[in-house]
């Protein structure tokens, strides 16, 4: 009665994992804590690889206010349960959660930790490949972002031991704005009163491929088509 009793104080906090991390294990400065916390063992010591993949500029950085696509991917070899928890901060460490996470994948992926993070669902355990979406903050970020995952690749044995974890982080500057140059051409217009002539002048040359004119009462008095 006693193993037993044990055995079902156990389960649950073993079997809860399933379907997601509990929140805060991402490894991140403000998290302070990854999958260990749970499972057994030292992070980044097996021989499987993390990779988080976006289409964030590397170079150019995110642009405020635009939504990005973001991949998690745990690759180790001889196993079939995966698990993982990504989040993003501020640059400079210890600093706040920052952007919005956006589900696009409700079969696999959920919200966790505030909707601060994103998670593997119960049916996105039996996958190593998951998909987001997240929206750069809209006000500037001192230090850019950095997003933060730690990943497992569980062993099926029913409990938290021998299991191996991965973190990685991935870190982006905030694009500069860019500087939008225009040139006004100034355009008048007036009739020749002796030849009658439409007179048109322009600093900047120009093409007119359709012209028409109105007199005061918006009647349309002249039409030119270049065909």
């Amino acid at each position: 009665l006693s193993a037993i009793a044990i055995f079902l104080l156990l389960t649950p906090n073993v079997f809860s994992k399933l379907n997601g991390s509990p929140g805060a294990k991402t490894g991140s400065p403000l998290d302070n804590n990854n999958c260990t916390a749970c499972h057994s063992g030292t992070a980044n010591t097996g021989s499987g690889t993390l990779s988080v993949a976006t289409n964030i500029d590397p170079v150019q950085g995110y642009i405020a206010g635009q939504t990005y696509s973001i991949t998690v991917q745990i690759i180790q070899s001889s196993t079939n349960r995966f698990g993982f928890e990504i989040t993003c901060e501020e640059g400079n460490f210890g600093s706040a959660k920052t952007g919005t996470f956006g589900i696009t994948d409700n079969t696999n992926t959920k919200f966790v930790n505030n909707n601060n993070a994103v998670t593997h669902t119960s049916a996105g355990n039996t996958t190593n490949v998951w998909s987001m979406n997240w929206t750069a903050p809209q006000t500037s970020v001192s230090g850019g972002v950095v997003f933060f995952v730690s990943a497992i690749a569980a062993n099926s044995n029913g409990n938290n031991s021998g299991d191996e974890v991965y973190t990685t982080s991935r870190s982006f500057p905030e694009a500069a704005p860019t500087s939008i140059s225009e040139t006004h051409n100034k355009i008048t217009a007036f009739v020749n009163p002796i030849s009658k002539d439409i007179m048109i002048n322009a600093v900047e040359p120009i093409y007119i491929s359709n012209l028409e004119v109105y007199d005061i009462s918006a009647k349309l008095v002249y039409s030119k088509k270049e065909v």
